[in-house]
This record gives structure tokens, sequence and C-alpha cells, in this order.
């Protein structure tokens, strides 16, 4: 996924905190409901990772959230960031 102003970065350890290690798939049906809670229910999301880092601590699940074929708006990530610490995942 190339990089995009409309990404949120997730920590891998804190998903693996939350759903176990390993468990990414079980955070899907999360992520994508705060998705379309600020985006709408027809919004999508493309899911990849960035392990580059030699060390395991700084891999990220990279959320990219659209809509109608249009990125998040910068107040959309910013809310959804938010939602996301809410629960322990920022």
């Amino acid at each position: 996924m190339p990089v995009s102003p409309a990404l949120l970065k997730i920590p891998l350890r804190l998903l693996d905190d939350r759903y176990g290690p390993g468990n990414v798939d079980e955070a899907e049906d999360t992520l994508v409901e705060i998705v379309q809670a600020l985006m709408g229910a027809q919004a999508t999301c493309s899911f990849d990772f960035d392990m580059r880092h030699a060390n395991p601590w700084f891999h990220q699940l990279l959320l990219e959230p659209r809509a109608a074929g249009k990125p998040a708006t910068p107040e959309q990530l910013q809310a959804m960031a938010a939602r996301l610490v809410a629960i322990g995942l920022g």
C-alpha cells in the first residue's frame, strides 16, 4: 500500500495485546465498525502491514478507509484515531 495521508497506523503489539498474538483478523470487525460509524455503511478499508523495522515493537497495521472511492478526511481520521485510543488500540 503506498503511503497515504488518509492512513491510520495501528501498532501490531496493541492488536496482539487485545486480540492475542497474530489474531489481526479478529480486529477486522471492530476496525470496520469504527470506519463505517464515521464514514457510512458503504465505507471500506484496505489493510496492509509495515514490518520494515527490525524491532517488532514498531510493526504496524496500516488501515486506509474509503467511502465512495474517496479517502477519509483529516477530521474523520482524527475521530477514528480517538476511537482507537478509547479501546486501547492507539
